[in-house]
């Protein structure tokens, strides 16, 4: 069973489904940019027709506490869009974590995500913990990246609060590729990394495709889920890459054999993304990226892993 907003689903409802949406988030409290309020869920309502037009049927929704998420807001969604929705529990970073949680205790923040799971904001639980954050850095160093004694509390309390539950873990790793990290926080606290994602892998590439494999590989030979998320962002900061090479990656691991361990989204939290305000709307991955996987040449079978059947089986909570 997958629990959404609405109530629990069978698995092979949910998918065609994207792993890493925003639908109702205030990112303009951490980074200034009033773009990042998207806080109208009418507006989005309006902005799912396209998305289930286009096949999409699910969306994992991974705004954190600390930017403003209301698990309200998400069930009005879901029920004027008909979009299944599962609601993640989380906090993202440190410059934006509510005042308690700076001096709580491992446990007390594990107790908070359980309840969280178990009872919910507003009585809607949460199906999983997520996006859940360590700090960006310019630069990709998985090898030097560690986490902040801060961040690391929060990280074993989601390993404590998975062990309760059950539940996926899914993590904002973007600039300066914290993967690597985060797993090993992760793991030392007991977590189980075959219900773990990795987040915003697609954030930097190098043009020697063998660097950006020695991140991926180890990830997805310890079990996680590696998810190329920032599909559609291009020119963003130093070292983002095209969707082209977004594509290529993607088809590696698929011939490589990780198809499912894959899993994609399009991170949309910006009001001048919404196909109201002339954006690329939620319907994206589909009208321009699915048909680059095509040419990569990767298949439908692999595709029905990583929109449908790798979404179903992360969200999953039975």
């Amino acid at each position: 069973m997958i629990r959404t907003v609405l109530g629990e689903i069978q698995e092979d409802r949910f998918g065609p489904a994207l792993a890493h949406e925003h639908l109702y988030c205030n990112i303009a409290r951490h980074s200034g940019n009033l773009d990042n309020a998207m806080m109208d869920w009418e507006l989005i309502v309006r902005e799912l027709d396209s998305f289930k037009a286009a096949g999409g049927q699910g969306i994992m929704e991974v705004t954190p506490v600390d930017l403003e998420g209301d698990a309200a807001a998400l069930r009005r969604i879901s029920a004027a869009s008909g979009v299944h929705i599962v609601r993640g529990i989380a906090f993202y970073q440190e410059d934006s974590y509510p005042r308690w949680l700076t001096t709580a205790t491992v446990g007390q923040i594990e107790d908070f995500f359980v309840r969280e799971i178990e009872e919910g904001g507003e009585g809607i639980p949460a199906g999983f913990i997520g996006e859940i954050g360590s700090h960006n850095r310019p630069e990709p160093d998985f090898l030097g990246y560690r986490l902040t004694e801060g961040e690391t509390r929060v990280f074993q309390a989601a390993a404590g609060a998975q062990k309760r539950t059950g539940v996926l873990i899914s993590t904002h790793a973007c600039l300066g590729r914290a993967g690597h990290a985060q797993l090993n926080v992760l793991e030392a606290a007991g977590a189980d990394l075959s219900r773990v994602v990795i987040g915003h892998c697609d954030a930097h590439y190098h043009d020697d495709e063998e660097r950006d494999l020695e991140y991926y590989l180890p990830m997805l030979e310890r079990g996680a889920y590696v998810e190329f998320d920032l599909i559609g962002w291009v020119d963003e900061w130093p070292g983002c890459p095209t969707d082209e090479i977004r594509a290529r990656r993607l088809a590696s691991l698929v011939r490589l054999g990780y198809q499912d361990q894959l899993l994609v989204a399009t991170d949309t939290c910006r009001l001048s993304q919404l196909r109201a305000n002339g954006g690329r709307g939620y319907d994206f991955f589909w009208s321009d990226f699915l048909p680059r996987l095509r040419r990569e040449g990767v298949g439908q079978d692999a595709l029905d892993a990583i929109l449908i059947r790798n979404p179903g089986r992360a969200a999953n909570i039975s």
